[in-house]
């Protein structure tokens, strides 16, 4: 296997722990427990998932073994962020599995309903733009079925999307301008917007504000 190839395997790998990584590591007020820099670091996390991952397996097992937690999951009725936790995980994990990226999201009805899910599809379609949110978002807007909940290309209140991670600065600038809520299940320490919003410029400072963005209430 090419280095790239490695590289590019191991970095959709890390995704999807950092989307899991809640459930079987605390978090600190920066986040640290969530950074992984190198493979060793990596696979140690991944043992320490509840999924029963060997570091020995190979990624097509530990695939296998999280898709099998991800299944037999019952979203726990006092956290009432879990069951969009638990599809915007599904979501990275189809993305792995064909290849990309492992990060996912849904986009959440007024009523509580889940309306779509997507997931990161640069390496699939070779598209630089598309972030989880991004392609969530163009396939909302593109399919009429949604159409009653946007004005032209403003989402109508109540809508809700949820991440299995913390919007980057693109999707973050993006989110602001459809008016959407927004929540996420990791946090990212090293590329999140949620808390360098006082880096953006006034006018976009005041756009995100809007709107609600939060670390969702999902099982620890």
């Amino acid at each position: 296997m090419k280095m790239k190839e490695k590289l590019t395997r191991l970095a959709a790998a890390w995704v999807v722990w950092l989307s899991l990584a809640t459930a079987a590591l605390a978090q600190t007020p920066a986040d640290t427990a969530l950074i992984c820099r190198d493979r060793p670091t990596l696979l140690r996390k991944l043992v320490a998932l509840p999924c029963g991952i060997q570091s020995a397996d190979s990624l097509p097992v530990m695939l296998a073994k999280i898709e099998r937690f991800l299944d037999a999951y019952q979203p726990n009725p006092a956290y009432p962020d879990d069951p969009y936790a638990k599809e915007s995980v599904r979501q990275a994990l189809i993305s792995v599995k064909k290849g990309g990226y492992g990060i996912g999201a849904v986009i959440i009805g007024p009523s509580g309903q889940i309306l779509h899910g997507a997931h990161n599809a640069q390496l699939t379609k070779l598209r630089s733009d598309l972030h989880a949110e991004m392609n969530l978002l163009n396939e909302f807007e593109e399919d009429s079925a949604f159409a009653q909940y946007r004005h032209k290309y403003v989402y109508r209140p109540g809508l809700t999307v949820f991440s299995s991670t913390e919007p980057c600065p693109m999707c973050f600038i993006r989110l602001a301008t459809v008016g959407v809520n927004t929540k996420y299940c990791a946090p990212g320490p090293d590329d999140g917007m949620v808390n360098r919003v006082g880096c953006l410029p006034l006018y976009w400072r005041e756009l995100a504000a809007k709107n609600q963005i939060s670390h969702g209430q999902s099982a620890p």
